[in-house]
């Protein structure tokens, strides 16, 4: 064979023509195919990487590349031979002209335009989810383990490849392929470097999800990881991942909210696929605080730290429950279409009820729905997928009656089947907050929305009513919060604080008890309207619950506190409607309750809703809550002055009436 250098000829096919790189174990050329007349990158190992000495280098290296071969997708660089000569091992992949972004980004010496890194970030995602989902022919999850700039191809179309799968490896039924510490400080995720997290927290698609949002932190801001040493020899990384508008306040908030939960030092606390990062970066925008508040993002993190109750029970097995879970084609595939696809309802009508003569809109499920459902039916025991569903009917602000009579016939197909997982409480909950804040038993605001073409304004609420019925129905739900035992944090894994989960199930836990105080008390009403019997009793308790929600005392303060958004504006309607309607007050009164306290309760009830002002302007399903409130003030202070003083006048006629009686009798 000729000697190193160019001019070489590979297997009689491949002319050497330079050099393009060098790394620890082999030299990258770029050669001319003779035959083809094609440029192809050649990757030649050098002899001492793959020694007798070392059989296992060699199948090492052979087997990465036949492993790359397999796969095929336009960012990834295709392998298309590889050659064994005895003496050196040389891969011929495609040529990529272009720049490491690593390096483009060290020449033009200032950070990369926002838009463009967030269309990398897309594309990144792409290859991302292709890996993760399988590739064929086995369909085994690729977990890539190296994103970092130098490992970015820049074109000069302004697209990327990925390359360099030295370490990537895959989640077989088996196990992973490789449980090594591996990978580039700085960029890879704690539970991949950090030897200590790596020995209860397993690798798998989330650290590349990790590793791709602090790759978008450097493009965007700049700042890369640096190696030091300490006095004593040690290295160490630094790398002060401040929020990128710390940097460089003309960033956007969005782009900020995505590196920021993608870089989440709890996997559990991430994107939990690629998909999901790549619809944030496409609708950036969009990510604003006032709308994550409305949105109710679909990774909320209450959700993700229950599942940690279970990890470090399951550690040993998880590696292959999550390869059989990606692998699952078909639960995937819909899955990731759902998050793509659109969450209006469609082929929107209006139609006869034969039972009651009414008129009222009825709806198909949305393309988002159908592919979720169908999810479902594929894998009934995958929880996750039932709160996708959720996000999907509560992203236009409404919960349809149509939407409900779904739901209700998926769950009563599968949902008992879910009490034994840690995270039914949490659905159960989220569940039951649908129903109280969005449900739309009238058709009102759908109606309204449908005459008005999807506008933002919906006039068609039902006060007064509205927030009874809701609460009515969403009761049921909170009643199997409280009725199921508190989920198990036992098992937690070593160093991992719990304190978080509990207090954020017991916030839960205590609104869900008040919830379900609020519905009986009004089931107990509808009753007694219909059947008669007393209810005094149930006034009492009705009242100290609105006061432990929004007034609180010195020792709890008020339980609205702790809610969102949209849920204070519902619980301030809740109370509003309550001091609103002279039959409740009325109770309220005949059971002690007093003019002073109605006030104050009405007064804490207004201002709640005038700190909530901008974010109800944002939302279809609060402003209208906010409107009824700031509309009708002024008459419920009325109605508290007519409904007390009315009693206090016939206070006075009854004392006169006995004044007039004492003197009939003395005379």
């Amino acid at each position: 064979m000729a000697e190193m250098g160019t001019g070489r000829i590979i297997d009689n096919k491949y002319e050497i023509l330079t050099s393009i790189g060098r790394g620890g174990m082999s030299y990258v050329w770029l050669c001319r195919d003779k035959r083809l007349n094609k440029m192809w990158a050649v990757k030649e190992f050098r002899p001492s990487s793959i020694s007798s000495q070392s059989a296992a280098n060699r199948q090492g290296i052979l087997d990465e590349a036949n492993f790359i071969k397999r796969l095929d997708h336009p960012a990834i660089p295709r392998v298309v031979d590889i050659i064994d000569t005895g003496a050196s091992i040389f891969v011929v992949m495609d040529f990529i002209d272009g720049t490491a972004l690593s390096k483009a980004l060290r020449q033009q010496g200032e950070p990369f335009e926002q838009e463009r890194v967030i269309e990398w970030g897309i594309q990144l995602c792409d290859v991302l989810q292709y890996l993760h989902d399988g590739p064929p022919p086995d369909g085994y999850p690729v977990i890539y383990r190296d994103m970092k700039p130098a490992n970015i191809m820049l074109r000069g179309d302004d697209t990327v490849k990925l390359i360099d799968f030295g370490i990537s490896m895959e989640l077989m039924p088996s196990g992973p392929s490789d449980v090594r510490v591996i990978g580039t400080a700085g960029y890879g995720a704690p539970e991949q470097v950090d030897r200590e997290i790596h020995k209860t927290v397993p690798v798998d698609a989330r650290a590349d999800i990790y590793a791709l949002g602090t790759t978008l932190y450097s493009l965007v801001t700049g700042h890369v990881p640096r190696m030091h040493k300490d006095e004593t020899g040690k290295q160490s990384t630094d790398f002060e991942m401040r929020p990128i508008r710390e940097w460089d306040g003309q960033l956007s908030e969005g782009l900020e909210h995505i590196i920021q939960k993608a870089t989440q030092r709890d996997p559990l606390d991430r994107y939990q696929n690629a998909a999901d990062m790549r619809y944030d970066l496409e609708h950036y925008q969009e990510l604003t605080q006032e709308y994550r508040a409305v949105q109710k993002k679909k990774v909320d993190g209450f959700r993700n730290r229950l599942i940690a109750t279970g990890i470090a029970f399951v550690a040993g097995i998880l590696c292959l429950g999550i390869s059989f879970l990606v692998r699952n084609s078909s639960y995937g595939s819909l899955v990731h279409e759902a998050s793509l696809a659109d969450a209006t309802e469609s082929n929107i009508r209006l139609e006869t009820d034969e039972k009651s003569g009414l008129i009222a809109m009825t709806a198909d499920a949305s393309p988002a729905e159908d592919l979720l459902t169908r999810a479902i039916e594929v894998s009934p025991d995958r929880i996750d997928t039932y709160f996708e569903l959720l996000n999907v009917y509560e992203e236009d602000d409404i919960f349809t009656t149509t939407e409900s009579k779904r739901w209700m016939s998926l769950w009563q197909r599968y949902g008992r089947d879910l009490e034994a997982n840690p995270q039914y409480n949490k659905l159960c909950y989220n569940v039951g907050i649908m129903y109280l804040v969005y449900y739309d038993y009238a058709n009102a605001n759908a109606y309204a929305k449908y005459e008005q073409g999807g506008g933002a304004d919906s006039h068609g609420v039902v006060s007064g009513q509205a927030a009874i019925e809701n609460m009515t129905q969403a009761v049921r739900w909170f009643n199997d919060v409280v009725s199921h035992p508190e989920p198990v944090i036992a098992d937690v894994p070593s160093g991992q604080d719990t304190s978080d989960s509990h207090d954020l199930y017991q916030i839960e836990l205590d609104s869900a008890t008040h919830y379900v105080s609020l519905g009986t008390f009004y089931n107990k009403v509808a009753k007694a309207n219909r059947e008669g019997g007393e209810i005094l009793g149930s006034y009492k308790e009705f009242w100290s619950t609105l006061e432990q929600m929004l007034i609180g005392t010195d020792e709890h303060p008020p339980t609205i506190r702790t809610a969102t958004s949209i849920v204070k504006l519902k619980m301030c309607q809740v109370a509003f409607e309550s001091i609103n309607s002279s039959t409740y007050l009325t109770g309220f009164r005949n059971a002690g309750v007093t003019k002073e306290q109605t006030s104050k309760l009405l007064d804490a009830v207004v201002a709640y809703a005038q700190e909530l002002q901008d974010f109800a302007r944002l939302s279809d399903a609060a402003g209208p809550m906010y409107d009824e409130i700031d509309g009708g003030k002024d008459d419920a202070r009325t109605n508290i002055a007519r409904v007390y003083d009315d009693r206090w006048e016939q206070v006075k006629k009854q004392a006169s009436k006995d004044d007039e009686g004492k003197k009939a009798v003395g005379e």
